[in-house]
């Protein structure tokens, strides 16, 4: 029964797996033409695990919680630097919709504090267990074979932690320096006469009333707050069965809350004043004339009420932070944009904000930062405020009352403030001994050198991680990530992902079982952190020259055209994507050249880059979806069968596509264009839109079905709606992106904003693709990389 242990010699059979490989099975492919754009939907090259590897069958850690940049690691140091590759973790803990075994109890290694997993080895018939990442010989606690309560025997295979590469644990007391803290919530939201303008008081204070009902709050202890914020503080005193009144407070310079209690409340106790507030709050402040922004009082007086038990500040912004402390100074950026200096501007004034935000984080204070309109509000000053508590940045610059750009923040908001978030929370990433983490990237503040503190984990977020060797490897080698963090029900758990990957001695397999799309979030993350802390330049030049390094490795290491020049640019089939994927973020928001991206817009692409995980972080955001929407097959946007919808054949991002006759779809999650032909069939918009002509500009895109079923002469639009709900479910329906229409003739900003997600043609800051690979090709053969 025991027999079933990773035995040494098992696990060293995989060095010969490896070299039995033929070169056959390693396919080198030639970089040219079109770029084979479903390779992004492919999984990861398969892993190779010797038998043995798992002591009994387990499910595999899938790709969605934790995925390795290299799926055949290198052995040594000296290989790994060879191949120029970088080795790196892809970590989303908590994904959206997930459904994770509960283990029954906690059992650890004694000595490096590994969670028992699938991958152990059981040894002294049963009686003791091998730990994967150090090797220490633990005992097996009674518990597993035995329940004492019923008095009858456990079947230990049938346990959850050894079944299951994830898994999740109810933490014990010794887990928890307190019991766990209620979900808390205090929104301050800016009224002052820039907010007013936009009527954002109003639309804001009846999106988060829409949004009571799904807050989480299973258990009733969830608590609220509201403070309206221009050069005073306007607090709201909610007591249980009294009408709310509004408190002002004038003096900022030193906040006091003006009332000991009923202004942080009971969200079930206190609904109906909340309600009230909530619904008089839009016209209580539309007539507002006042300009500042206490910003910091409002702050210190939020952490006055969240002090004692953790929780969430949510601040909506239309203006800067201008009275009392905190404020920022305005910073012209007009003439900076495009030139060395615009790196400045993507630095934060001061360390206020940061100080803040470490003191909130010890609190388990999480902020989420809210920027609406296009007052130069320094979201780069203020942003730092999420990136350093685990939040979330958001950005509406079109936002106004009663237009689209109003509807998609009430959805995205909404969406955000429902979603079911962990609290309290560390994550800690282990590994086999002779690796070492030696950086992390995303929103989070680094307590100690491995250990990322995280008042709140959104679903979705992703955590990277750089990895270096430090000795010899063993034949397979380990990841375990666990975070420690109080779920929406008030219950302490602890989220395990293990992780198993081979290595090897050869480099053919290394290149050959890379991710592509992992090595692509990674470099992307990085090449953010870097446009933050050094030069944007500097990142830009230091994400190609990393990718000339690993094509320029492959010709050297991989190919007989090792030392002569080659006439074609070549790479392994698992990185054919790795150029494009390069290029298109090179043309992103984040990283993008030119003077065409204000800072604001800037701060929250890289916010966008540094926080999602692969999956939604390359397509659609990187890498936009282009379909045909004119000649759709018969199935197309229709269900499967299976609940699915069946999605058209993707198209290349190039202009050359577009065909005068034809109706387009561009969706990159943040936006959809309907690309309209100059020569189409007017029927055909019609059949589309309802209309047989369409306007240049932003479009509310109509739902023409008869409750979901098809009208006649509409069948066009319903099966589009479906496509667009489709591609809302691919990203977990963060994102409610404005369309807009592009008619071929049109409006030249809108034209100008389809040619920026084409990332295969040129434009003014980038070359087209195939530029690109002839300028790589030139690069690696004159070896100036």
């Amino acid at each position: 029964m025991y027999g079933q242990g990773q035995g040494q010699g098992q696990v060293d059979g995989l060095t010969q797996q490896f070299g039995q490989m033929g070169m056959a099975e390693f396919q080198t492919v030639v970089l040219n033409g079109r770029p084979d754009l479903a390779a992004l939907d492919e999984t990861p090259p398969a892993m190779r695990l010797a038998p043995g590897t798992m002591c009994v069958a387990a499910s595999e850690c899938a790709p969605q919680f934790q995925r390795s940049t290299l799926n055949a690691v290198p052995r040594t140091d000296k290989l790994l630097k060879k191949t120029r590759l970088p080795l790196g973790l892809l970590v989303t803990p908590v994904c959206a919709d997930d459904d994770v075994a509960v283990a029954p109890d906690i059992v650890r290694c004694r000595r490096c504090r590994t969670y028992i997993n699938p991958f152990v080895a059981f040894t002294d018939g049963g009686r003791r267990w091998r730990c994967n990442m150090c090797g220490l010989s633990n005992d097996v606690p009674l518990t597993f074979d035995y329940d004492s309560a019923t008095q009858t025997q456990k079947d230990r295979w049938a346990r959850a932690d050894l079944r299951n590469a994830v898994v999740e644990f109810v933490a014990p007391l010794e887990y928890m320096v307190r019991p766990p803290m209620p979900p808390a919530y205090v929104f301050l939201i800016d009224v002052s006469y820039a907010s007013a303008q936009l009527g954002a008081p109003g639309v804001v204070a009846q999106t988060i009333r829409d949004t009571l009902d799904q807050l989480p709050d299973a258990d009733g202890r969830t608590r609220v707050a509201i403070i309206g914020v221009d050069a005073q503080l306007h607090f709201f005193q909610m007591r249980t069965g009294a009408e709310p009144q509004q408190l002002v407070v004038g003096d900022v310079d030193d906040v006091v809350l003006p009332a000991p209690s009923d202004l942080l409340v009971n969200l079930s106790d206190a609904r109906s004043s909340l309600d009230i507030v909530l619904e008089r709050f839009g016209a209580m402040f539309s007539n507002n004339h006042g300009v500042g922004n206490a910003l910091g009082p409002a702050i210190r007086a939020a952490q006055q009420m969240l002090g004692g038990i953790g929780g969430r500040i949510v601040a909506i912004m239309a203006s800067p932070p201008t009275t009392g402390e905190g404020l920022v100074e305005p910073r012209a950026e007009g003439r900076d944009l495009g030139t060395p200096r615009e790196s400045e501007l993507l630095r934060a004034q001061g360390t206020w904000y940061k100080n803040v935000a470490a003191d909130c984080s010890r609190a388990q204070i999480a902020f989420d930062t809210v920027f609406v309109g296009q007052q130069a509000m320094d979201v780069a000053t203020v942003g730092g405020l999420a990136r350093y508590t685990g939040g979330t940045l958001l950005h509406y610059p079109a936002f106004m009352a009663g237009r689209p750009e109003a509807v998609r923040f009430s959805s995205e908001f909404g969406q955000h403030l429902a979603g079911a978030a962990g609290l309290e929370a560390v994550l800690r990433v282990r590994a086999s001994k002779g690796l070492r983490m030696s950086a992390y990237y995303g929103h989070f503040f680094l307590r100690s050198l491995d250990l990322l503190a995280l008042p709140s984990v959104d679903p979705g977020r992703c955590y990277a991680v750089d990895l270096e060797i430090d000795e010899t490897l063993p034949p397979v080698v380990y990841f375990q990530t666990a975070l420690l963090h109080t779920t929406a029900l008030g219950e302490r758990r602890i989220r395990v992902v293990t992780q198993a990957v081979p290595t090897t001695d050869n480099a053919h397999s290394v290149f050959h079982h890379a991710d592509q799309s992992a090595i692509a979030a990674l470099l992307a993350k990085k090449a953010v952190d870097r446009a933050l802390s050094a030069r944007l330049e500097d990142a830009r030049e230091a994400l190609q020259h990393k990718t000339l390094e690993i094509l320029g490795a492959f010709k050297t290491l991989c190919t007989q055209a090792s030392s002569g020049a080659a006439t074609q640019l070549q790479a392994p089939r698992a990185l054919r994507l790795l150029p494009l994927l390069t290029l298109a973020t090179l043309k992103h928001p984040a990283l993008r050249g030119g003077n065409n991206v204000r800072v604001a817009d800037r701060i929250a692409a890289m916010s966008l880059v540094l926080t999602l995980p692969p999956e939604t972080l390359l397509q659609p955001l990187l890498v936009p979806r282009v379909y045909a929407l004119h000649e759709l097959e018969p199935n197309v946007g229709l269900d499967d069968g299976s609940g699915s919808v069946v999605m058209p054949q993707l198209l290349p991002l190039s202009a050359e596509v577009l065909a005068p006759r034809g109706v387009f779809l561009v969706y990159s999650g943040a936006d959809a264009i309907l690309w309209v032909g100059r020569d189409v069939d007017p029927s055909m918009i019609a059949s589309l839109v309802g209309e047989p002509h369409v306007q240049s500009g932003v479009f509310t895109f109509p739902d023409l079905s008869d409750n979901g079923s098809p009208r006649p002469g509409f069948e066009l639009n319903m099966r589009t709606n479906n496509l667009l709900r489709a591609l809302s479910s691919l990203c977990h329906g963060m994102w409610a992106p404005p369309m807009f229409v592009c008619r071929e003739d049109g409006d030249q900003q809108v034209r100008l904003l389809l040619a920026q997600r084409l990332v295969e043609d040129m434009d003014t800051a980038a070359p087209s693709y195939s530029q690109f690979l002839n300028q790589m090709r030139d690069k690696i053969n004159r070896g100036s990389f």
